[in-house]
């Protein structure tokens, strides 16, 4: 039997503690490479990829590196209210606050095969600390492909969860790639 951690502060006050954090982080395009390189091999079929906004790891290497890669249909997240639409990538645009980018950036819906999540922080088990609207929870909630976050290496934290949590499979970082114990069939990676 596992034993339950009490956490003393909020979600709220994790957030703001982690978004300090993350702002904090040096070298991040030197990181960005790295974990991109991280996370190239692991990547095939139809891939969302989120457009990244304020400190999150950008994924605009990332982006450019799998145009080049056949095999691999681009998608980014397109968010209304709170709902995730994959939607393929057709040329990237500066993301609103929600990594929205102006609509001519994409294309028509799709299913995708991997999803790459940001986060503002993520536990040993997989479970990842968001924004707070639950939209990647909900988007994870009927998703059956794989779930990988994409992050510095200082946002492994601790805290929390909520029972609609969903756990990814795989995070990868600048320095090394984690894959969760209850993600057994990360051979789809």
């Amino acid at each position: 039997m596992e034993e339950t951690k009490e956490y003393t502060f909020s979600k709220t006050e994790k957030r703001k503690e982690l978004l300090s954090l993350r702002a904090s982080v040096t070298d991040k395009i030197v990181k960005a490479r790295a974990a991109t390189d991280n996370i190239l091999p692991l990547l095939s079929g139809n891939v969302m990829v989120y457009i990244p906004i304020g400190s999150e790891l950008s994924t605009l290497p990332l982006i450019t590196a799998l145009n080049d890669i056949s095999g691999v249909t681009l998608f980014a997240p397109h968010t209304a209210g709170d709902i995730i639409t994959p939607k393929k990538l057709i040329s990237v645009g500066t993301a609103d606050r929600y990594g929205n980018m102006p609509i001519d950036c994409y294309g028509d819906c799709g299913k995708i095969d991997i999803c790459v999540t940001p986060l503002l922080g993520i536990d040993g088990k997989g479970y990842r600390l968001g924004y707070g609207k639950g939209c990647y929870d909900r988007f994870f909630a009927g998703f059956t492909g794989v779930k990988i976050g994409f992050c510095f290496s200082e946002q492994f934290t601790e805290f929390a969860h909520s029972a609609h949590d969903v756990p990814l499979d795989v995070c990868v970082t600048e320095k090394n790639v984690i894959y969760f114990s209850h993600a057994s069939d990360c051979g789809k990676v």
